[in-house]
């Protein structure tokens, strides 16, 4: 049995870490698992490549996010990480053996009639380290600087609670969001840093994180600062989720997927 993941977006993001870490997961206790995406960032973090290079067989355990495809496997599982786009009960539904969620609300809002399962993600190795020295009185905007997430907002409260310095971590994935709402905030307070993937670096200089999107199904942000002892200030989109599962828990779970 091999797995293989298949996801039509694998630049940095939530769904795409937690794919990195499940491929890395599967393949350390013995369950060999590649991940295939559209796009390039994903290739040196686990066992990976791109759409040419994925060839399927009939005896593969195809696990499909973001993209339609009806290849030749034995199981085919879609991995669900958004809501608030496209509800799957819309979809036709009938090429996936299973549809597993991350967590309870976001299968509610789906209302699917087909099999289902709840799996949570799987996190970075994070810990809590004692905080640098710096950290204190400084504030993190962590993730993918656009409209949905709202990073002006989450720039505006920090300093509302009096944040000497805010530090923006995170990818800009749309230009004119950021031109018109968060660089007229940039400052010797507000500060820019672009995507930084040594997460536990981030965490460590940090005193608190600021989420205020409009929409997150279970965001990975709040479970790093579980994870980390580092304060996270949300809202009622972003205040969800359960605490993280061990990886052990997760594993398991995949696996009874596998084998049902």
């Amino acid at each position: 049995m091999e797995v293989k993941i298949l996801s039509g977006w694998s630049n940095p993001g939530g769904s795409t870490t937690a794919f990195i870490n499940l491929t890395n997961l599967l393949n350390s206790n013995g369950v060999p698992c590649i991940f295939y995406g559209a796009h390039d960032w994903h290739l040196d973090k686990c066992s990976a490549g791109t759409f040419d290079q994925y060839r399927p067989h009939k005896d593969d355990i195809l696990i499909s996010h973001f993209i339609k495809v009806n290849p030749i496997c034995k199981k085919h599982i879609y991995s669900c990480h958004e809501k608030g786009i496209t509800p799957l009960n819309s979809m036709d539904l009938s090429i996936y053996n299973y549809i597993v969620f991350v967590n309870e609300d976001q299968r509610k809002w789906h209302n699917v009639k087909c099999d289902s399962v709840i799996i949570p993600n799987v996190y970075d190795n994070l810990k809590k380290n004692i905080k640098q020295d710096s950290s204190k009185g400084t504030a993190a905007v962590i993730g993918s600087i656009d409209t949905n997430k709202q990073t002006h907002v989450s720039i505006g409260k920090a300093l509302d609670l009096g944040f000497k310095e805010v530090l923006l971590f995170g990818k800009i994935t749309d230009d004119s969001y950021f031109i018109n709402k968060v660089k007229p905030l940039l400052s010797e307070k507000v500060k820019f840093k672009g995507y930084l993937e040594n997460k536990q670096e981030i965490y460590d200089s940090v005193e608190a994180v600021f989420l205020s999107s409009k929409s997150e199904v279970d965001p990975l942000v709040k479970g790093e600062c579980y994870l980390t002892g580092t304060k996270f200030y949300g809202n009622k989109n972003t205040n969800k989720g359960n605490k993280p599962s061990t990886k052990e828990e997760v594993f398991n779970k995949w696996v009874r997927v596998f084998n049902s």
